[in-house]
């Protein structure tokens, strides 16, 4: 059977019905940073490393494991499957360090300009959209994203979006999603009668946001997963917990399981809707299984707003029927639309709403 022709009115009442008839789970990565700074992008941190690791190598197999890296990439291997390579522990907390130390610097760079708004994360307009839609029985918005930068906490402090990291606390707070999740309620009287006040806990609308990868301010202390901005530098006897692309990070990721990753399993499990923000699906533990499944086999519905598309997300499409592409077309900055029903893609010229903004204001309303 021939797969008919799609065109802009059908693919705007598409993905206007995504919103409109879902609450989709949210997923951001890299690309929301790299539009705030490019150094945030996989290319500045595969340069910063490379620059600042040798002279700190003091072991042979070291030494021999990270000239294993530097040629994976100089076949042109992606930035995970080098790193692939690496298995002495100490190496690999070097690398940890040192990627910490790079987007620490970045993030700090870009932290109070997004606070005093002189500087914009590109998603914020659509999480304003997505969390004032919340409805009144579900008000709150799942979040995930293996970034370790803090942008979009930032920049929803800054549009005043509460929002909790499963932490709760002092100086050092402990993971603990049942009293994170309390700090976001509050009370409200209600009239039960002529003279009879009942008093009701309510959520406020937020977002459970899970730094799958953990977080620059993320760390295990004392034999425990703790969230503090007050170590710049981490005291002795505490280990940063952020977990770097490579085989050595699916170990971490397993030891670490319940801690960074369990909510997130049981939220997914939840959804029958997701957003992709930026994300390149290059994170197979995050995708190929549970949400994959979801996509493929239930036919999930899906949005992937992304700058530029790649070969993961082509082959997903075609497996996905209910999971739509918007990007950037390969030639210029204008908008390629997909979704595997249809014969062929719809390109939009002049119009940009492979940008969250644009995305917003001309799908979504304002």
């Amino acid at each position: 059977m021939t797969k008919p022709e799609l065109t802009k009115e059908i693919a705007y009442k598409a993905l206007q019905d995504f919103f409109i008839n879902h609450k989709p789970f949210v997923l951001f990565a890299t690309g929301t940073s790299c539009a705030v700074d490019l150094d945030f992008g996989m290319g500045a941190l595969e340069k910063y490393l490379k620059d600042e690791i040798p002279s700190k190598i003091l072991e042979k197999q070291q030494k021999l494991e990270w000239e294993n890296v530097l040629a994976a990439l100089g076949r042109d291997s992606d930035f995970e499957g080098a790193m692939n390579a690496i298995k002495d522990q100490v190496l690999l907390k070097l690398v940890i360090d040192t990627t910490a130390a790079h987007v620490a610097k970045v993030n700090f760079k870009n932290a109070f300009g997004l606070l005093t708004g002189d500087i914009s994360w590109p998603a914020i307009p659509m999480f304003k959209r997505l969390v004032g839609g919340l409805p009144e029985t579900d008000r709150i918005l799942h979040v995930a994203t293996p970034n370790y930068d803090m942008m979009a906490e930032y920049a929803f402090t800054r549009a005043g979006i509460p929002y909790t990291t499963g932490f709760w606390g002092g100086v050092v707070r402990k993971l603990d999603w049942i009293q994170a999740e309390r700090q976001m309620t509050y009370a409200e009287k209600v009239s039960s009668g002529r003279s009879k006040v009942t008093t009701l806990t309510r959520f406020n609308k937020h977002i459970r946001l899970y730094k799958v990868h953990g977080s620059l301010n993320t760390f295990l202390f004392d034999n425990q997963v703790v969230e503090t901005d007050a170590w710049d530098r981490m005291p002795d006897g505490v280990e940063r917990l952020m977990i770097t692309p490579g085989t050595s990070k699916h170990e971490k990721l397993h030891h670490f399981r319940e801690d960074l990753l369990g909510e997130y399993d049981k939220a997914v499990g939840a959804h029958n809707a997701f957003l992709f923000l930026g994300f390149g699906f290059n994170d197979t533990q995050l995708v190929t299984n549970a949400i994959s499944e979801k996509l493929k086999k239930q036919s999930s519905s899906a949005l992937i707003i992304t700058r530029d598309s790649n070969f993961r997300i082509e082959s997903l499409l075609q497996e996905s029927r209910n999971t739509w592409l918007i990007c950037r077309h390969e030639k210029d900055d204008s908008t390629r639309i997909f979704n595997a029903r249809y014969r062929e893609c719809l390109l939009l010229p002049d119009t940009y709403i492979w940008n969250f903004n644009q995305f917003t204001t001309e799908i979504m309303g304002g």
